[in-house]
């Protein structure tokens, strides 16, 4: 048997580990909002200096079920996978369903390709200016694009140049949406007061929650030179724990050897390195280790652009 295919089955174990990271999310966004609601509504400087920082933690929770969801997506929820609580916990309270796992297929299937990769739009373009590259940081954390998803207007999570969806597609998964988000409602409801739904969970998935996740996904596939890259990025503890959540940052490690759950690519990138970063052949992504965070790799971008 070739050793490279011997290596790789060797790090394919599963755990039930998400059950417990996916819970300490759930905990720390419940104590958020468990914080925020014993102070007095009001539009003065205390509570709104509270509601931004509960916004912040808040939709990075959000984000982080994202993240534990593509665990989901790949059938890895648990040893064995649990199809339901995949998209029970992570997908129905953020806005997704079932329908979002062909569009993250297609993206492993056809990454690199304008027509058929769904995120294509995401990474394709770079910035070419500084002004361009803050736009797009304020256009993901304004709300504005988000709406635009939820809505059904664009085909996925972080792709707002994708084709429109037809109406027949469209029309189940916005029935999906307002029950899953009425069942949220209905939570906030009975505990701490219906206002709280939109004060403590739209804003933040539509802000917060969707700025870290089109920013990662951007720091993964985006370069200056727009070739299609696969990125991992390590170097940065804080940065790997906000934007790699769930072991994302060893993202070129996933998409080379998809079968690989987030429990075990930290070990594959260390025992795999050789492979996973091969040179390819041209046309082929580009496979990339970038070994001093999120955080420099994005100020880097910023600072060698122009005006």
């Amino acid at each position: 048997m070739d050793q490279s295919v011997t290596n790789v089955q060797d790090f394919k174990q599963v755990s039930n580990i998400i059950f417990f990271k996916v819970l300490a999310v759930y905990g720390l966004l419940i104590g958020s909002i468990a914080l925020l609601v014993t102070i007095q509504p009001a539009l003065d400087f205390r509570f709104l200096l509270c509601s931004a920082l509960a916004w912040l933690v808040i939709g990075w929770c959000q984000f982080a079920l994202f993240n534990a969801l593509h665990e989901g997506l790949h059938n890895r929820f648990g040893d064995p996978h649990r199809e339901f609580l995949a998209y029970a916990l992570t997908a129905y309270p953020v806005g997704f369903d079932q329908s979002y796992k062909s569009l993250h297929m297609n993206h492993h299937k056809y990454f690199g390709d304008s027509e058929r990769d769904p995120d294509y739009a995401n990474y394709s373009s770079f910035p070419s200016s500084k002004r361009q590259f803050l736009w797009r940081l304020f256009l993901n954390l304004s709300g504005y694009l988000a709406l635009l998803q939820v809505l059904g207007v664009r085909q996925s999570m972080d792709n707002p140049g994708s084709a429109v969806e037809n109406t027949s597609a469209g029309e189940p998964r916005l029935i999906k949406f307002l029950l899953a988000q009425f069942f949220v409602l209905l939570l906030f409801g009975l505990t701490v007061g219906w206002y709280y739904y939109l004060w403590l969970w739209v804003i933040p998935v539509v802000t917060v929650a969707k700025f870290f996740t089109s920013t990662r996904t951007f720091c993964e596939h985006a370069s200056p030179d727009d070739y299609p890259t696969i990125r991992t990025i390590t170097g940065s503890w804080l940065g790997e724990k906000i934007l790699g959540v769930f072991c994302f940052h060893y993202h070129a490690e996933h998409h080379r050897f998809v079968a690989i759950p987030c429990n075990r690519l930290k070990a594959a990138h260390y025992a795999l390195q050789e492979q996973t970063y091969a040179q390819n052949e041209d046309g082929e992504p580009r496979y990339e280790l970038y070994r001093n965070g999120y955080f420099r790799l994005l100020y880097g971008w910023f600072k060698c652009l122009p005006f």
